[in-house]
């Protein structure tokens, strides 16, 4: 008799192309560029903080591992007029040209203006 919750591995086959083996450093891979984006969307709120002068909330949106683009990134920063946002949009964006953690991420920034 047989036990329903006693799971049995599939049985072997004989045809080469019906196996399959998987890699486990791919999902490492894929984990890893998770956290890279998670890291860059982190650093971005510190950058705009630093740069706009107050609070920022940072969300991402549209998250790829694989590809060019890696997401669509959404700040909310503090805005007094149209001309101090512009100096600070230039600012936060050669910040992160520079910096090493934002220049390993492509990111798409949107910036929002939340008045002060």
């Amino acid at each position: 008799m047989s036990d329903p919750f006693v799971r049995r591995p599939p049985a072997m086959t004989s045809d080469p192309q019906k196996v399959v083996f998987v890699d486990p450093s791919l999902h490492l891979e894929e984990v890893r560029r998770r956290w890279e984006v998670r890291a860059a969307q982190w650093r971005a709120r510190e950058l705009a903080e630093a740069v706009f002068g107050g609070e920022v909330r940072a969300t991402l949106g549209g998250r790829g591992t694989r590809g060019t683009l890696r997401g669509l990134l959404h700040l909310e920063v503090p805005f007094s007029d149209l001309e101090s946002h512009r100096r600070g949009e230039t600012a936060f964006l050669m910040s992160a040209a520079t910096d090493p953690v934002m220049a390993r991420v492509p990111l798409v920034v949107v910036f929002s203006p939340v008045p002060v």
